[in-house]
């Protein structure tokens, strides 16, 4: 047996039976042994293979899987520029703390800085943007590096010959092992307060949605959740709600305990500001965002040493201004990006998956749509970039019955070669199709000088006939109607349902509008 044979049969052996279900591959030469060997394995049924010709869309897919299933995932290159291709999403994995396996395929370390072709310095190439980088000819142990959380790199270096040249049943015997996690440390938190707050990141840093429930019941506190699709009793449009000054100023809280990041909401950070105590509760807090400050900081939930009495006051403060949101928003236009978002929210059926991505549809959903419990949602918000959307969808909809995602046409057509390599799994991509950058109407920049060419970035592109070109199935909604109608239809595979919206101009007045209503509205 090769020595390049061996060390990939000894690593798929070992990822088989730590519990990894699933592999990403982009095809290539010097990976050709690892390549080999997970067919094998596939053909055995004892993982999952993806082929995915793009390295970058590959990493992203790989990232959909790991959200989805909290497993980690290989996803497997070739040398050479191959490998600076995942770079987007190993930074992403690693500011969400995801779960993603780099298996780059490499030359011997004797050809680097000789001239040799496709051979390059990829050892390191992650930096500190990995939790172990390992550079090997030879096999090593891969429990203790995946005994943990986070991008994790290793570089195999493959000499020729990269054929196998026996027909050794090199998969027989297979034991699974589980992986040993460290046991973790409980605090107590001491509370003498009643008008306490629970915000909520759209991660949830991990945690559950019943374990936040617990302590916010235990400390008497409403919840405020970027994510309002996994939390029914959220306070509803809360960027709204606190998008007046003094309306934040009358709900000061006492405590505010944050779960994970807050990314959304202006509103909502200028809120923090004003907590007399602030508890961080974020285990990415000790590798990742070690500079982060509160008053406080914990890793894990803590336990409630004392009794809290719920403020009533407090709640029906609250669900005063929720209200007053509520009825600013009810004369919205009922064809617009932020009445999108909340008829997506509400039409789709019980533990449907969905994927939101960044800039306006994420926000859009948080300030609009109404709470509910049952839909399984996702996004990349560890560095909430528009790259590797539509792959990353198709990653996590491998794992569901049915999924949808949420686009911008910027997004959207960002990533749009992953159409080239469908998957055959039920996933519906609504992109919001406003020509351009949306967001930026929205935000300080709006009517700049040049705003057009550097910021609003017209595409003028017919996204119905892109679709088309890549053989996917679409249509064109232009009215509510016609998008409800368009979401009860089932596809077999992939379908992209084009939103055309009015424009970014209106997009950005209408919101502009109806915070001007809630805000004449409040009275103190």
């Amino acid at each position: 047996m090769s020595i390049s044979t061996n060390l990939a049969r000894n690593t798929v052996r070992q990822l088989i039976e730590l519990g990894i279900e699933d592999a990403v591959l982009s095809p290539g030469s010097r990976n050709a042994p690892l390549s080999i060997a997970l067919y094998q394995a596939e053909a055995k049924g004892l993982i999952r293979l993806h082929v995915r010709i793009d390295e970058r869309g590959a990493a992203f897919f790989a990232l959909g899987i790991t959200k989805a299933t909290g497993k980690y995932v290989p996803v497997i290159c070739t040398s050479g520029t191959a490998v600076a291709n995942y770079y987007p999403a190993v930074l992403e994995a690693h500011h969400s703390d995801n779960n993603l396996l780099l298996l780059t395929a490499d030359r011997p370390a004797r050809l680097r800085k000789t001239g040799s072709n496709q051979t390059t310095m990829q050892g390191k190439i992650f930096g500190e943007f990995v939790r172990h980088s390992v550079d090997t000819a030879a096999p090593i142990d891969l429990e203790h590096l995946l005994n943990g959380s986070g991008p994790v790199h290793i570089n195999l270096q493959f000499d020729e010959p990269l054929l196998p040249e026996d027909s050794h049943d090199w998969l027989s015997g297979i034991h699974h092992r589980e992986l040993e996690r460290g046991a973790t440390h409980k605090s107590h938190l001491e509370v003498s307060t009643q008008r306490n707050v629970v915000i909520v990141g759209h991660d949830r840093a991990g945690f559950s949605e019943s374990e936040i429930e617990k302590l916010a019941r235990e400390l008497g506190a409403p919840i405020l959740s970027e994510d309002p699709l996994r939390f029914k009793d959220a306070i509803a449009h809360a960027p709204i709600v606190l998008s007046d000054e003094r309306v934040r100023t009358e709900l000061k809280p006492e405590l505010a305990i944050i779960f994970g990041r807050t990314t959304l909401s202006r509103s909502t950070n200028a809120y923090l500001q004003l907590a007399e105590r602030t508890l961080v509760i974020d285990p990415r807090t000790k590798r990742i965002d070690s500079a982060r400050t509160a008053d406080e900081i914990l890793e894990e939930i803590p336990t409630v040493k004392t009794k809290v009495e719920t403020d009533i006051d407090w709640h029906k403060e609250w669900h005063k201004y929720e209200t007053l949101a509520k009825e600013a928003l009810s004369t919205y236009p009922d064809w617009s990006e932020g009445a999108l978002a909340s008829l997506v929210a509400a039409d789709l059926e019980n533990d449907s998956a969905l994927f939101v991505a960044s800039s306006r549809p994420i926000r859009d959903l948080e300030a609009f749509a109404n709470p509910r419990a049952d839909v399984i949602t996702y996004a990349n918000r560890g560095l909430a970039g528009i790259d590797g959307n539509i792959s990353t969808a198709m990653g996590i909809a491998t794992h569901h019955d049915e999924t949808f995602a949420i686009l911008g046409d910027l997004a959207f057509l960002h990533d749009i070669s992953a159409l080239s390599n469908p998957t055959n799994d039920v996933l519906t991509i609504i992109v919001v199709d406003n020509n351009g950058g949306g967001i930026f109407s929205t935000l300080p920049q709006q009517g700049v000088e040049g705003f057009e060419k550097i910021f609003g970035t017209p595409h003028d592109r017919d996204l119905a006939k892109i679709a088309s070109g890549f053989g996917i199935s679409n249509e064109v909604v232009t009215s509510a109607k016609e998008l409800h109608i368009a979401l009860q239809r089932i596809h077999p595979t992939i379908h992209v349902i084009i939103a055309k919206m009015p424009s970014r101009e209106a997009n950005a007045e209408f919101l502009m509008n109806a915070i001007k209503r809630y805000k004449e509205s409040v009275v103190l």
